[in-house]
């Protein structure tokens, strides 16, 4: 996602980075961010007051670096609100090394008081080095080693007298000597306490995670899928995090933490067994003995050794049939051998479970995956049918992927549906299987039974035709909308 900058009717594209609490990216960057509008408010509030002192000694030089200081920390700050993150850190960081060399270059020791604006360098290096401890060489080592080179070089005394006209007076080199010396305490302290903050807060949230597994506070919530008829014919478990204080926390949010943590395998685990339990229950209805449950499994479960085995051990101890079962993975999931990736596949499909590859058509692995592996349903990203009414590039995209699917003889399914034109579209280019909020939100079970019951009789069918849904299925899909919102 970009966030367009409009300048002289030019547009420009900045990249938005991840600042989500639960992804490690997520967090550098949140850090990151806090660290340069706390540093931008900071220079701009020191900036200002030496802008003052100059002008009224009228020393322009210092008063033009203190100018360029107050304009960029504006910029980075702007920058970092629209969390462009790494954008505002280059900025930040080289901008402030240019405008502190050039006053290291006016400030010279003489009559008893030390050169000290070299003294802002050593946290604007280590800055750097924390910001851009993921980026390029140049940004991670050689950018923050330049700068203590810098603050040595200056330290040392080996700077070259400056032209007479830029030399800082003796009354400002009195008051600049212990500003700076503070000015590089505070920056250094800033540093480092937000470090120390993220640090705690990172494991904070790995002990909420693990005590919400110790707890049982994770539910499964279950969003409807249906087929051409209207007909709810399987449901997809999706995990939902019952928070003490942040009510439910989408697995969007926290799975990237869980799998950081190798939690992700008890929780994992736990949403398979708690599906196949509802299967079991279900299967005491002639109402919802043929529904189905699709779960989500994450790369790190797949990955393990003994992934086959123990999925075959939760089906077993169920009791739950496996021809009720269908497995979702992304393509993330599938890299490695492909050999060892098919095998596992064929061992679960040989004893009835369905396997489906979810957000088809975003990643960036071959179509030669489609060709061996024993896959029975594509999943259409809800991105492409979010966008396919006003972007040709994302309806030829998903009319590819269904003929691709008819070719493959492979189920479809789009998930996202949320209005009755994309569901007329979607029939219209041969989808026969369905997922959105047009039908219903993810829901609790409890819920869910109701929108089951509440379908019946007629078997829970809903004829879908040329004009959409009929007038009284509407009103259901606005209740369950309004009461899970």
């Amino acid at each position: 996602m970009n966030h367009p900058i409009v300048k002289n009717s030019i547009t420009f594209d900045l990249p938005v980075d991840d600042v989500s609490e639960w992804t490690r990216i997520g967090r550098h960057n949140k850090r990151t961010k806090n660290l340069i509008i706390i540093g931008g408010y900071i220079t701009i509030v020191i900036s200002l007051a030496w802008s003052l002192f100059f002008l009224f000694v009228g020393f322009n030089f210092l008063l033009f670096t203190c100018i360029i200081s107050i304009f960029t920390a504006a910029v980075q700050i702007a920058l970092a609100k629209r969390n462009s993150v790494i954008v505002a850190a280059v900025l930040m960081t080289h901008l402030l090394f240019l405008t502190v060399t050039f006053a290291c270059f006016a400030d010279i020791s003489g009559d008893g008081i030390p050169q000290s604006a070299q003294m802002n360098l050593l946290p604007i290096a280590a800055a750097a080095f924390l910001i851009f401890e993921k980026n390029n060489l140049y940004l991670r080592a050689l950018f923050p080693a330049f700068g203590v080179l810098l603050f040595l070089f200056f330290e040392l005394g080996l700077a070259p007298q400056p032209w007479p006209n830029l030399l800082i007076p003796i009354e400002i080199r009195t008051v600049s000597f212990w500003f700076n010396t503070l000015s590089g305490v505070l920056a250094a302290s800033t540093v480092i306490s937000i470090m120390r903050y993220t640090r705690k807060h990172e494991r904070t949230l790995e002990a909420e995670l693990r005590s919400a597994v110790s707890r049982g506070e994770f539910r499964l919530f279950y969003q409807p899928q249906v087929n051409e008829q209207g007909r709810i014919y399987g449901v997809e478990a999706l995990l939902r995090w019952h928070h003490p204080t942040k009510s439910n926390v989408s697995p969007a949010e926290f799975i990237p933490l869980a799998e950081e943590t190798g939690l992700i395998m008890p929780i994992g685990d736990w949403a398979l067994r708690t599906a196949c339990a509802q299967i079991v229950q279900w299967s005491k209805s002639p109402k919802t003995s043929e529904l189905h449950i699709a779960v989500n499994i994450s790369a790190t479960q797949f990955q393990q050794p003994d992934f086959v085995q123990q999925v075959k051990h939760i089906i077993s101890k169920s009791g739950a049939s496996p021809a009720k079962l269908e497995l979702e993975l992304t393509e993330s999931a599938l890299m490695g051998d492909l050999e060892e990736v098919t095998g596992k596949m064929l061992a679960l499909k040989e004893i009835g479970i369905r396997w489906s590859l979810d957000d088809f058509g975003t990643g960036y692995s071959s179509l030669s995956f489609l060709k061996h592996l024993p896959l029975d349903q594509l999943k259409i990203d809800q991105s492409f049918v979010r966008d396919m009414l006003n972007d040709e590039r994302s309806s030829a995209i998903l009319d590819t992927i269904i003929h691709l699917g008819q070719t493959l003889k492979l189920d479809t399914i789009a998930e996202g549906v949320e209005h009755e034109n994309q569901l007329l579209i979607l029939q219209e280019a041969g989808c026969a299987h369905f997922q959105g909020y047009l039908f219903s939100r993810p829901v609790p079970i409890e819920v869910l039974d109701d929108l089951i019951a509440s379908s019946f009789p007629n078997s829970g069918k809903y004829p879908l035709t040329n004009a959409g849904l009929p007038q009284e299925r509407i009103p259901i899909s606005l209740e369950f909308s309004r009461a899970t919102a």
